[in-house]
């Protein structure tokens, strides 16, 4: 007399919970990744093809102050962003 148990254990069932869960986060990464590829090649294609040179024109500009040593106005230079790290580490570490 009595019920019967089921035969299902509380680990089996939040154990598949759990792998359910991993899915569909693997799924929204991949989902996630795929769309910002998506939008960054419409991007560029639309650029290219539309011909927007502001934008084309300021990443190149701003590419080349990050990169490049130079004269900035007031007798100030400029100098390569990786360079700059490098003098700030060093600096910080005195």
């Amino acid at each position: 007399m009595g019920v019967e148990p089921e035969g299902l254990s509380i680990p089996t069932i939040f154990g598949s919970m759990a792998v359910s869960a991993a899915v569909v986060v693997i799924l929204v990464l991949i989902g996630m990744v795929y769309a910002g590829h998506k939008f960054q090649v419409a991007k560029v294609e639309s650029t290219q093809t539309t011909g927007y040179p502001t934008m084309h024109e300021t990443a190149i500009m701003g590419a080349a102050k990050l990169t490049r040593y130079g004269k900035a106005d007031a007798g100030r230079y400029t100098i390569p962003i990786e360079r700059a790290m490098e003098l700030e580490a060093l600096d910080a570490s005195k």
